[in-house]
C-alpha cells in the first residue's frame, strides 16, 4: 500500500516545512515553529506531542480543530494512555518512540474502523522537535483522514485500529 504523502496537499506541505525549519541540522527546535508561517490550511490538522520522560508517555500539547472534531472531544493536555488502550495504545506508543529514536519522520497510512462499521484511512507524518539539538522531546505531526463517506464527529475517537491494513515508512533518507 503506497501513498503520496509528498503530492498530498497537507502532509507534502507539512512536512515540507519541517525541512524548511531544520535546515542542516538533523531536526528544527520547537521554538522554530511558527504558527504565522504555517498556511492556514494546515492548522486545524496539525498537532505537537510532548515526549514525556524520554517516551514513556506522550501527552498532546496542541491539537487543531480538525483532529478534535474527528475524535470528538478536545484532547489537548491529554496524554496517548489515556485517551487509547490495547492495540491502538501500543501501536501510537511504537509510532512515538520510532520518532524519538531515530530522529527523523516517520510516515504512516493506517485503516480504522468505526463502531458503526464505517471504515476510513487515517494518513500521517510525525516529525521530531528538539529543545538542546540531541534528544527528541516533542513531535509535530500532521494527520489527514480520508473518509469513503460522512463521518460522523467522534467516530474517529472510538475507531479500531485494523492491524491489516497498515503501511508505515520512516522517512530518514528523504529529505
Amino acid at each position: 500500500m503506497t501513498y503520496s504523502y509528498r503530492d498530498d496537499p497537507m502532509l507534502g506541505a507539512a512536512f515540507a516545512y519541517w525541512v524548511r525549519k531544520r535546515g542542516t541540522r538533523s531536526m528544527p527546535c520547537k521554538r522554530d515553529i511558527d504558527p504565522t508561517e504555517i498556511p492556514p490550511k494546515l492548522l486545524p490538522n496539525l498537532q505537537i506531542i510532548d515526549v514525556i520522560d524520554r517516551g514513556e508517555r506522550f501527552r498532546y500539547r496542541l491539537v487543531g480543530t480538525a483532529l478534535v472534531e474527528a475524535h470528538g472531544e478536545e484532547f489537548t493536555g491529554k496524554c496517548a494512555d489515556e485517551l487509547f488502550s490495547d492495540q491502538r495504545l501500543r501501536f501510537m506508543h511504537e509510532m512515538y518512540r520510532a520518532v524519538c529514536t531515530s530522529k527523523a519522520p516517520l510516515f504512516a497510512r493506517n485503516k480504522y474502523k468505526a463502531d458503526s462499521d464505517v471504515g476510513f484511512v487515517a494518513n500521517r507524518i510525525y516529525m521530531p522537535l528538539s529543545d538542546d539539538g540531541v534528544d527528541v522531546h516533542h513531535i509535530l505531526g500532521v494527520l489527514r483522514v480520508e473518509f469513503g463517506v460522512h463521518l460522523d464527529s467522534g467516530m474517529w475517537g472510538g475507531a479500531r485500529l485494523d492491524p491489516g491494513e497498515q503501511y508505515i515508512e520512516p522517512l530518514a533518507a528523504i529529505d
